[in-house]
């Protein structure tokens, strides 16, 4: 494998308002329920997806007030989190990426998927969550 980026996989969007962020979405753009996340999250929110066309957008919203995410809107308001991409292969593009003098941070498994984030320092301001899924036999 290499280092390739197969295509967009979710826009992250921080809100205070799960549910009335999720309705707006609805009313000004069309959004569409998806599915509701709950907590089944790695960090302290909630998670509801929508979908636009062929976009899917991951409204997260905090669940504990000492948390990152709460934290995070503190210091930067709501709005857009991180641009999630798939990839080939983590591994592959961690090194292409090292290679470059960047390092992905909080990388883990979630549900059989690789994840891995590229700090926003390093990507103009936004951060990049990239993901590579479970082989298509596993599960």
């Amino acid at each position: 494998m290499a280092h390739r980026i197969i295509g967009l996989a979710k826009i992250n969007v921080r809100a205070l308002d799960l549910e009335g962020t999720v309705e707006r979405f609805g009313e000004l753009i069309g959004a569409e329920p998806m599915h509701d996340r709950g907590s089944d999250t790695i960090g302290a929110f909630n998670g509801a997806t929508v979908r636009v066309g062929d976009a899917v957008i991951d409204v997260v919203s905090p669940n504990d007030p000492a948390g990152e995410l709460a934290k995070n809107i503190e210091r930067r308001g709501e709005g857009l989190d991180s641009i999630a991409f798939f990839v080939e292969s983590l591994d592959d593009t961690a090194a292409y990426l090292s290679e470059r003098g960047v390092e992905l941070v909080n990388r883990h498994d979630y549900h059989g998927s690789k994840v891995g984030f590229i700090h926003p320092k390093m990507a103009s301001g936004v951060m990049i969550e990239l993901i590579e899924r479970p082989p298509a036999d596993a599960g």
